[in-house]
């Protein structure tokens, strides 16, 4: 990963506004007696409010008055604090302190007529009232700042001012304010997850993006801001060292505001209608119409996320201890909420509480969707449970292959009687039994696993040993025979709807490496919908290999926006990762590379491989190492490329379809390197080896290389293995419809083909075909002129040749 210009802070934040906005809103002032710049905290209310009156935003001026709560029962501090000079007794009435303060300032020079009021709101209501009369006269002019819920408390400033609104920042603003300070390009990721998280709020953005960049969870690779999956776990942590807002105060103090803050701050949100009958329901109705917390169908919750997330890091153990002690128990309809267990669980433990079985198990759910396998584990670990055994075992079991924790895995599965496991815990375990060396031993485990004094249990749990070797199989071979042993595996009824869900995915990826897109995207979505729809959450075993298989289904059967959104929905955790972020970042390589977005693919692979440094439990790094050493041929780097190439080399995948896909996207780099016989000596042997395992997908992407390296002489190998496609879909259609117009010698058809594929956005494949019309049309009187020309625009993007007509 490249090194980045954070933890430097070589260029200061540019400013929430351009200088063409201040100028803007000066002129108003100039048209109109007074000005309210009106916005929420962190908005840059009180700086804009300066600039327009030419003073200095960090500094201080005597015609300056900053405004603080309890000020509202002073009458007259404002006006004194402007006007210093002027000694005005408590009970003078307003026409009388309206004439003092108007001579006052009549004795100003010109440029010192210019007053400022920040936090008008909370400024004496007698000051502003007789300060908004002298304005309205022109002898003075005014510049305040509201919080927006405040405006309706204001007539009398409002009678007289123009009225400025600072809306929140939007992408566009964001990706600007970024690239001016970090000096890269911003992925829209990272603008879309800061949007999420701060609101919009120009003041919290700097103070997430100072701390996560310092933290090195946002970095710059390849000149684009991109989040780093290694580090999203110390987002909070950092962050709480860094910006504590005072939110309590900010709504008037008092410990029935503290209450409610503190407790939604712990637990995420509340249910409204228990909060309301547990806690001060006048506390509620205040933060409510601040804009501190929100009302979302029923759930109350923090309108800034990031604001949440400090007040919960930065309370001290002692309170959270006095919270629990008279709450924890008080809001069951809140704890049964998706989303709150995980931060209830890191409740319990920091006031040392055990957690129960059930809490424990909900909460490592919970952690590992979001992708904090870590956290997954201190919740199932048995020195934090109420009873001393391993709980959640399907979660733990997860979090540590995820992890790479292999040995820790075989000793939690060595410590369980198979007996005890329910039928969703009893597939992983069934797995890992069945890759110990064969034996006695084994088979012994296996029966145990799988027996039972009830027959209809015994079935069940017979199906799940089916499943899990189904499963196995679907990661070597495929064909019409594995297909329809787990379409009837998915009809039995003898699955739990996890493991039914779990058929379906191993369906979807059968279907795939057969061929068959339009199938695979439809088993996909099936597994979901039984995940998403049941009444249960589902848990990440499930649920994430579900999404990958869904998005590679897409991609195969090119309906890439549709890809696109589903590996946003795939994306999860703390910063939008999935799991680890490792298949989130090859998801997304994968699918830049058909678009033929070279910089994207690029950014993706390297993120990919930062996370793969330690543990690779998808099997995917060779192939990723390829396709990054692709991108970077069409970025130009030829000697990284051929480095990175011979490390893919070493990195062979034990799961088939793996290993293949990585040799493929080998020789479509050595190819990109102008280094045919290499690649064509790679793809040697590759597809009679996919074809002895059923894996069509694989043998039609091999056969379709060798037909683009060494032209026609492939051309029978690739007929052969698309021919008796029926009805396909997707990159089968293409290379079936692109195989039978290269052996007709069908230049429009190719030509055609190219463009349907650029139309539909799979630009990498469109350029491939554009680029075989201009190699087997070499001479200047094969192609028209402007067709030769737009097949050149179609293949420059992506291809390295750039054939001359002979």
């Amino acid at each position: 990963m490249t090194e980045s210009r954070q933890g430097q802070h070589a260029d200061p934040w540019p400013p929430p506004f351009s200088e063409s906005y201040v100028k803007d809103a000066r002129a108003l002032l100039e048209r109109r007696p007074a000005l309210v710049v009106v916005g929420p905290p962190g908005s840059g209310r009180n700086r804009l409010a300066a600039e327009i009156a030419g003073l200095d935003p960090d500094g201080t001026a005597v015609a300056r008055h900053v405004a603080h709560h309890g000020e509202k029962d002073l009458r007259w501090f404002t006006v004194q604090q402007l006007l210093p000079r002027l000694d005005l007794a408590p009970d003078v009435d307003d026409r009388t302190a309206e004439a003092a303060v108007r001579a006052a300032v009549q004795t100003l020079p010109d440029h010192e007529r210019t007053f400022v009021l920040t936090n008008a709101h909370l400024c004496d209501p007698a000051s502003v009232r007789v300060l908004s009369r002298v304005a309205a006269t022109g002898d003075l002019r005014l510049v305040a700042t509201l919080a927006p819920e405040t405006v309706i408390s204001q007539p009398h400033l409002l009678g007289v001012a123009e009225v400025v609104q600072l809306l929140p920042l939007d992408s566009a603003a964001v990706t600007a304010l970024l690239q001016t300070r970090f000096g890269a390009v911003p992925h829209p990721t990272v603008v879309q997850v800061l949007l999420e998280r701060t609101a919009g709020s120009y003041g919290v953005l700097r103070e997430v993006c100072d701390a996560a960049c310092e933290a090195g969870i946002i970095v710059a690779v390849e000149g684009v801001l991109v989040l780093n999956p290694d580090r999203t776990d110390a987002t909070s942590e950092r962050l709480s060292a860094l910006w504590a807002p005072e939110t309590v105060e900010r709504l008037g103090g008092g410990p029935a505001i503290a209450e409610l803050i503190d407790l939604t701050a712990l637990l995420g949100g509340l249910d409204l209608a228990e909060a309301r009958r547990r806690l001060d329901p006048t506390a509620i109705d205040v933060a409510v119409a601040h804009g501190t917390l929100r009302d979302a169908a029923g759930w109350l919750r923090f309108a800034s996320h990031a604001e949440a997330t400090v007040l919960r890091r930065t309370m001290a153990p002692e309170r959270q201890r006095e919270l629990f002690d008279r709450w924890a128990d008080q809001f069951p309809s809140t704890l049964d909420r998706p989303g709150v267990s995980l931060l209830a669980a890191e409740w319990w433990l920091a006031t040392d509480h055990p957690l129960s079985p059930e809490l424990a198990s909900r909460a490592a759910r919970e952690a590992n969707l979001a992708g904090r396998h870590q956290r997954a584990l201190a919740f199932t670990d048995p020195a934090h449970h109420e009873v001393d055994s391993v709980v959640a075992p399907l979660e733990r079991a997860y979090a540590l292959l995820e992890l790479g924790a292999l040995d820790d895995l075989a000793t939690m599965f060595e410590g369980l009687d198979p007996q005890d496991l329910s039928e969703d815990e009893l597939l992983p375990y069934v797995r890992w039994v069945a890759r110990r060396d064969a034996g006695a031993d084994q088979q012994d485990l296996l029966d145990r696993a799988t027996s039972s004094a009830d027959p209809q249990a015994a079935r069940r749990r017979t199906a799940v040993r089916s499943l899990a070797g189904l499963v196995d199989r679907c990661q070597s071979e495929s064909g019409d025979e594995l297909v329809s042993e787990l379409r009837a595996l998915t009809f039995s009824a003898r699955l739990s709807p996890g493991n039914r869900a779990l058929a379906f995915t191993a369906l979807s990826t059968a279907q795939r490496q057969s061929g068959h897109a339009d199938r695979a995207v439809e088993s996909a979505e099936f597994a979901l919908r039984l995940l998403l729809d049941g009444p249960d959450q589902p848990s990440a075993f499930h649920l994430d290999v579900a999404r990958e298989a869904h998005v590679l289904a897409l991609i195969t059967a090119l309906d890439l926006a549709e890809a696109d959104q589903a590996i946003t929905d795939y994306s999860s955790g703390v910063l939008g990762l999935a799991g680890s972020g490792r298949m989130t970042a090859a998801l997304r390589c994968l699918l830049d590379l058909v678009r033929g977005d070279v910089q994207d693919a690029l950014v993706n692979a390297r993120l990919c491989l930062a996370a793969l440094r330690h543990h690779d439990p998808h099997q995917i790094r060779g192939r990723v190492e390829a396709m990054l050493s692709l991108v970077l041929v069409q970025s130009g780097r030829h000697d990284e490329a051929h480095d990175l190439l011979e490390v893919s080399r070493t990195h062979t995948a034990r799961r088939l379809q793996h290993d293949l896909e990585r040799r493929i996207t080998q020789a479509c780099a050595h190819d990109a390197l102008a280094e045919p016989e290499e690649a064509l000596a790679l793809l040697t042997g590759v597809a009679a080896e996919a074809r002895s395992h059923q894996l069509r997908l694989a043998e039609i992407d091999a056969c379709v290389l060798s037909v683009q390296i060494g032209g026609p002489p492939y051309l029978p190998q690739l007929i052969d293995a698309v021919d008796d496609l029926v009805e396909p879909v997707g990159t089968p259609a293409v290379w079936q419809t692109f195989a039978r117009a290269a052996q007709a010698y069908d230049i429009p058809g190719l030509v055609a083909l190219a463009e349907e594929l650029e139309v539909r956005e799979a630009r990498f494949y469109a350029a491939a075909v554009a680029q075989y019309v201009l190699d087997m049309a070499r001479r200047a009187t094969d192609l028209r002129p402007l067709t030769r020309t737009r097949l050149q625009e179609l293949a420059d993007p992506v291809s390295h040749r750039h054939i001359e007509p002979t």
